[in-house]
C-alpha cells in the first residue's frame, strides 16, 4: 500500500517521498545467538554460539521502501519493532512460522502510513496546534481517548472492511479481520512485556468467560473455559450467507466439491491436463504439470492434507496387486512421512487409497522425468550440505537427503518446501472450471478432504451404524477429537453429494464390508 504523500513511521520529519511496506521472506535458516566478548586487546569480538541455534522454517521481515515521484527507490529501512517481535517469535517461543504476523503487521503499517497520509494533507508546521491537534500518527504514541489511538482506528478500519466495504477486493473476511487484528495485539504485548512505555495503553485486557458444547469424548454437556483477550477483539453478527443459517455446510473449508465440480476438475486432472494462466496480461490454455495432475488426485482420494501428501516418499508407494481395488497406506513418522495435528506432532496414521490411484503414483516414480528430478534434489541437497545450510535438513519438517520424494519441484524442491505453488496451480484448475462451467468455483485444495470424507461416509453408513462409521473416517482422517467428523457427518446426512461413480464402484466391489478387518497396508520400505 503506498502513501501519496511523504510519511514516516517513526515520526521523522515528513520527506517528499512516497512511501509503502515492502517484505523480504527468507526460507529455511539457523539463527545463531551473538556472543561477545573482550579479547587481550580490550577490543569487543563477537562469534556466534557453536552449540545453541534455532531453526527457522520460514520468516517475512517488514520493511519500510521511499520513493520518489519517479518511483526509483531511494530509502529501505527495516522495521525493526516489527521484524524484532517477529524474530523473538520463533527464537523465544520457538514457532516455526509466522507468515500470519507478518500479513497482519503489513495490513496495519499500511493503514498507519494511510492516516500519515491524511494527516499530512490536513496539517503543516503553520496550521498545526500542539495544544489542540493530535500529532502526527506513529506506531508508539497513543491518544488519550481510545478512539483516536491507532490501534483502535485500526480496529474500527477492519470492521468497516468486513461489514460495510462495497468494493469486493478491499473487503475482508470475517477470519482474516480477526487473524490482523490478533497480530497487532501480540506485537503490542511483546513490547509492553519488554518494557516499552506508552504514553497511553495501546488496549486493556479482558476476561471473557466462553460456553461451549463439549466434544464427543467428554462426559459433560457444556464446558466453560476463561479466555484471555483484550477490548481489542472483534465481534461481528451472525453471517447472513446460506440465508443467515449457521450450518456446517456454510463453512467454506468444510465444504465438499459438487458433483459437477469434481467432473470438472477431473476432466482437466486425467483428461486434458491444460487450464487457464495470466501470461502477460493475456489468458492463455498451458499444460498442467503431471506432478500436480497426481498431487490432486491424491488428496481426493485419500483425504490427506496438502501437507502430508506433498511429503509422501517412494518407499510409501507400491506396484497394487491386481485383486486389491483399495489398499491402506500409512503416513507420519512411523512411514517417513509428515502429518498435521493440532499439538505439533507428526502422528501416524492409516488411510485409503485405490489401487488405480497407487498404480498411477508407481508409473510416475519408475519414469524418466521423476528420476531427473530426483537427481535435481540430489544435487540440491549436496549444495545444502556444502554450504553449511544445515536448517534445510535439521528444521521441524526439515528434508531428508536419503529419502526419494514423489513430488519434487524441477529445480529440485519438495513439494512440502512449495505449498504456496501448490495454491497457485490450484487457482488456476479452480479458474479453469470457472470458466468452463460459468459458475464461479471458491473452494481450496482443502476441500478434496471433505469431498473424500463426506464421500466416505456416504458408503459406510450404507455398511454399518453412525458409530462405526463415524470412528472409520475419524481413523483415515486423523482426527484425534471427532468434533470435526461430526460436521462432515452431518453433511453427508444432509446434503449428499461427492463423487458418486467413485462411491458406487466401491460398495460394488464391496472394500469396505469389513472396514475394521482391513488390515492390507502400504508398509514403508528401508525405513
Amino acid at each position: 500500500m503506498v502513501s501519496k504523500t511523504a510519511s514516516n513511521l517513526a515520526g521523522l520529519p515528513s520527506t517528499s517521498l512516497d512511501y509503502e511496506i515492502f517484505t523480504t521472506t527468507l526460507n529455511s535458516f539457523s539463527y545463531k545467538t551473538p556472543v561477545v566478548a573482550i579479547d587481550e586487546h580490550g577490543e569487543p569480538q563477537v562469534s556466534l554460539a557453536k552449540n545453541y541455534h534455532v531453526h527457522i522454517k520460514q520468516i517475512t521481515f517488514l520493511n519500510l521502501v521511499g520513493r520518489d515521484k519517479k518511483g526509483n527507490i531511494v530509502s529501505y529501512q527495516p522495521l525493526e519493532q516489527v521484524n524484532r517481535f517477529l524474530m523473538a517469535h520463533h527464537i523465544d517461543d520457538g514457532r516455526e512460522e509466522s507468515d500470519q504476523y507478518a500479513k497482519g503487521l503489513t495490513h496495519y503499517f499500511s493503514f498507519l502510513i494511510r492516516l500519515q497520509e491524511k494527516w499530512d494533507e490536513e496539517y503543516d508546521e503553520y496550521l498545526f496546534d500542539e495544544l489542540v491537534d493530535l500529532p502526527r500518527p506513529v506506531w508508539n504514541f497513543m491518544a488519550s481517548r481510545k478512539e483516536q489511538r491507532i490501534t483502535y482506528q485500526y480496529r474500527a478500519a477492519l470492521k468497516h472492511s468486513v461489514l460495510k466495504e462495497p468494493d469486493s477486493k478491499l473487503s475482508l473476511a470475517r477470519t482474516t479481520a480477526s487473524a490482523y487484528m490478533n497480530a497487532v495485539v501480540k506485537f503490542y504485548s511483546f513490547h509492553l512485556r519488554n518494557g516499552i512505555k506508552f504514553n497511553n495503553q495501546p488496549f486493556e485486557h479482558e476476561v471473557v468467560k466462553l460456553h461451549f458444547a463439549a466434544g464427543a469424548s467428554s462426559m459433560k454437556a457444556y464446558m466453560t473455559k476463561d479466555i484471555h483477550t483484550s477490548d481489542l477483539r472483534l465481534n461481528f453478527p451472525r453471517s447472513k450467507r446460506n440465508s443467515g443459517e449457521a450450518g456446517e455446510a456454510g463453512r467454506r473449508d468444510l465444504r465438499p466439491l459438487t458433483n459437477q465440480q469434481w467432473s470438472d476438475v477431473e476432466m482437466i486432472l486425467l483428461g486434458t491436463k491444460r487450464v487457464i494462466k495470466n501470461v502477460k496480461g493475456h489468458l492463455r490454455f498451458v499444460s498442467l504439470a503431471e506432478e500436480y495432475c497426481l498431487f490432486f488426485l491424491v488428496c481426493r482420494f485419500t483425504g490427506l492434507r496438502k501437507e502430508e501428501a506433498a511429503s509422501l516418499h517412494s518407499g510409501q508407494i507400491v506396484k497394487p496387486l491386481s485383486n486389491k481395488p483399495m489398499l491402506r497406506i500409512g503416513v507420519g513418522d512411523e512411514y517417513g512421512s509428515l502429518t498435521k495435528s493440532k499439538d505439533g506432532t507428526n502422528k501416524s496414521r492409516k488411510t485409503i487409497i485405490p489401487s488405480a490411484i497407487m498404480q498411477l503414483v508407481y508409473e510416475y516414480t519408475r519414469s524418466p522425468r521423476y528420476l531427473k528430478r530426483l537427481k535435481k534434489f540430489r544435487e540440491l541437497c549436496k549444495a545444502k550440505r556444502d554450504k553449511e545450510e544445515t536448517a534445510f535438513f535439521d528444521s521441524v519438517d526439515g528434508v531428508d537427503e536419503n529419502k526419494n520424494y514423489v513430488f519434487i519441484s524441477a529445480s529440485g524442491k519438495p513439494f512440502f518446501l512449495k505449498l504456496n505453488e501448490l495454491n497457485n496451480r490450484w487457482s488456476e484448475v479452480r479458474d479453469t472450471v470457472t470458466m468452463i462451467s460459468g459458475q464461479k468455483m471458491k473452494e481450496s485444495i482443502h476441500n478434496l478432504r471433505p469431498t473424500f470424507a463426506v464421500a466416505l461416509f456416504r458408503i459406510l453408513l450404507r455398511k454399518m451404524t453412525t458409530d462405526k462409521a463415524l470412528a472409520a473416517v475419524a481413523e483415515v482422517l486423523g482426527h484425534d477429537d471427532m468434533d470435526t467428523t461430526l460436521k462432515y457427518l452431518k453433511i453427508a446426512q444432509d446434503e449428499p453429494t461427492g463423487d458418486e461413480i467413485y462411491e458406487d464402484v466401491l460398495d460394488f466391489i464391496g472394500v469396505f464390508d469389513d472396514f475394521d478387518d482391513a488390515k492390507s497396508s502400504v508398509t514403508p520400505i528401508g525405513l
